[in-house]
């Protein structure tokens, strides 16, 4: 099956976007449904008060004339336990470094001429504070979300999750990065508490317009594949870094595009961490895939490169099953998915001033497998598939704003698995809210069909919240949800596919209630 290209008018014709998508918005501000906008309360006591504010304006990203953009934009109002720095000289979000058990209050002021709402992307959160759909407010208005940080350290992010808006948000730049530490992960980190040598390396692609304004025209099979890439909000990266080691703290804040991570003098990625924190064991691959929403942390050591250049690439690989080579909007002049190209330079001075060296990495609290896992051989199945129209499906249904299907149910505290079963022609990027998982089992497609060009870069241990699902594959994950309870979400995230419908409500219940 070929890729089609749509233009903005199909895409939102065919996500069901037009008049009655426009009246249902305005019925959702009308009633609130389930989630009021509550405002700040005496009854939380926050350690830190953070202020983000989503804000239209206009930066040097190329060249010439300056580039619209939607931007977060952070302040540190109070408090201790956390930190706000801005990325420089960039249209991304500010990095929230945050201490776990941190009671945050962050006021979100809305200050776009649409609706919108932030979830924090990994974090284990009350149902009010997660950025379900329902959660958006509208120009002029302020979101409060407090909780306590209670997720181990980890490079969680946060960016926008507004009804069949959340792709072109993220575009026009919606994104930050929210790094927890402790204790434990300063003993295996040098400097961990304050980033003193983090790299944050946030991927994304994008097309500009002959005056320089982000052009979108997303691709109903793949999402949004652009002909730039930028790291950091800058085209054609390079950092100038020492000859030691750093910690490379990656983002694929794609919309659609996937990372065949490598050196250029192949030289190993030593990979410490994933989506939910620092790994047992260093891991040494010669390439690593991430998807849409993974992060992975790796530990570069560049002593051996003094005064040397190396680049950090995308490698080329088979994007798609069943003889789908490559993919994407060559006809919008978009780099195809699967395609090599460079990421970033690095250029590596003569001397170090420092010498951090890794410490050794924490023990997983627990390790799911057929012995602590009730139901190990019987996972509830959640079949992606493409439906009518281009639609994605889960389970054959689409996103609707309250539905729960009896499957979709679970129980706070309770061991559950899950199966991902891709009976489409492309890989998808699953993510679950509001809880950790650790992948058991991947079976591997019955055809090989370009597997083989992804698979020895594919990070399955430690903690995950988004785990890619391969044509052909099936994926079997065990989590734990809680201690919150309540209507949460899980996706697709190639945000185009989530704008299409390929979302739906969790709800995780209390075993205590009756009836349960």
């Amino acid at each position: 099956m070929g890729s089609q290209i749509f233009g903005r008018r199909d895409f939102l014709k065919v996500a069901g976007l037009g008049s009655a998508a426009l009246l249902f918005g305005n019925r959702l501000n009308a009633i609130g449904l389930r989630f009021p906008n509550r405002g700040v309360t005496d009854l939380f006591v926050p350690d830190t008060e953070i202020s983000l504010t989503a804000t239209d304006k206009r930066m040097q990203i190329l060249p010439g004339a300056q580039t619209r953009v939607y931007r977060y934009e952070g302040q540190l109002v109070s408090g201790s336990g956390a930190t706000v720095q801005a990325v420089p000289d960039s249209y991304l979000g500010p990095i929230l470094r945050v201490k776990r058990g941190t009671k945050l209050r962050i006021l979100f002021h809305n200050n776009l001429i649409e609706n919108s709402v932030i979830h924090p992307h990994g974090l284990q959160v009350p149902e009010e504070c997660d950025g379900h759909p329902m959660q958006a407010i509208g120009p002029g208005q302020t979101k409060v979300y407090e909780f306590e940080m209670i997720d181990r350290a980890g490079p969680y992010w946060f960016h926008p999750h507004p009804h069949m808006r959340t792709s072109e948000q993220v575009m026009m730049g919606l994104a930050g990065l929210m790094y927890v530490w402790d204790p434990e992960e300063e003993m295996a980190i040098p400097g961990a508490s304050t980033g003193a040598n983090d790299i944050p390396i946030i991927i994304q692609d994008r097309s500009f317009d002959q005056n320089n304004q982000i052009s979108y025209q997303p691709n109903m099979m793949w999402g949004f594949l652009g002909d730039r890439i930028l790291v950091n909000g800058k085209p054609n990266a390079a950092f100038s870094l020492e000859p030691r080691a750093y910690r490379l703290r990656i983002l694929n804040g794609s919309n659609a595009r996937t990372y065949k991570l490598a050196w250029s003098n192949n030289m190993p990625l030593a990979v410490i961490g994933v989506d939910g924190g620092l790994l047992p064991a260093v891991v040494s691959r010669n390439y690593v895939m991430v998807m849409p929403g993974e992060r992975v942390d790796i530990w570069a050591d560049f002593s051996s490169l003094a005064g040397k250049q190396v680049i950090l690439q995308s490698l080329a690989f088979q994007a798609g099953g069943m003889g789908m080579m490559g993919g994407g909007m060559r006809g919008m002049g978009g780099i195809a998915n699967g395609t090599a190209f460079d990421v970033l330079t690095v250029n590596v001075s003569q001397k170090a001033t420092i010498k951090p060296v890794l410490g050794p990495l924490p023990a997983l609290s627990v390790r799911y497998d057929a012995n602590n896992v009730p139901d190990y051989n019987t996972p509830r199945p959640f079949v992606i598939s493409m439906g009518r129209m281009m639609t994605w499906t889960i389970n054959g249904r689409v996103f609707e704003m309250e539905a729960v299907a009896e499957d979709e149910k679970v129980l706070r505290d309770e061991v559950t698995t899950w199966e991902w079963v891709n009976n489409s022609p492309i890989p998808h990027p699953m993510h679950i809210h509001n809880v950790h998982f650790q992948v058991l089992q991947r079976v591997a497609p019955s055809f090989v069909d370009g597997y083989n060009t992804i698979n020895q870069g594919l990070i399955d241990g430690g903690w995950k919240d988004t785990v890619s699902v391969w044509p052909g594959e099936r994926v079997k994950v065990a989590m734990k949800f809680g201690p919150h309870t309540g209507m949460y979400m899980y996706h697709c995230h190639i945000l185009e596919h989530e704008d299409m419908t390929m979302m739906r409500n969790l709800m995780v219940m209390d075993p205590t209630m009756p009836g349960m």
